[in-house]
């Protein structure tokens, strides 16, 4: 069976004020909506007028590794430019994810 309804975006920009930039997740971090999430972070790190991003995870249901790559190479690229990277309001089994992997040692977790 095959499922013919769209899929729904994982990313909405909640807010772009200034030098921080928060963009809410909503849905699955995966394989299938990784790329999407990556695409966004590649602008807001080209952008020198951004030297903070916040991503929202309020909104987010499942985090794989393909996820937590995309995480972890925007936290890398945003350090490179001295720039920072912040995970605000994950839920308690997004946290425990970012816990176990042991990525709130090298992200900041709100």
């Amino acid at each position: 069976m095959t499922d013919d309804a769209p899929r729904r975006s994982l990313l909405d920009i909640a807010a772009r004020s200034g030098p921080e930039t928060t963009l809410a997740l909503t849905g699955e971090l995966d394989p299938a909506t990784a790329p999407e999430l990556d695409a966004h972070l590649r602008e807001l790190i080209a952008d020198a007028g951004v030297r903070s991003v916040v991503l929202d995870l309020a909104g987010i249901t499942f985090l794989d590794s393909s996820g937590l790559r995309s995480l972890v190479a925007a936290n890398d690229a945003l350090r490179a430019r001295s720039a920072s990277l912040v995970l605000r309001a994950p839920s308690s089994n997004i946290r425990r994810v970012l816990e176990v992997t042991g990525l709130t040692e090298l992200i900041a977790v709100e």
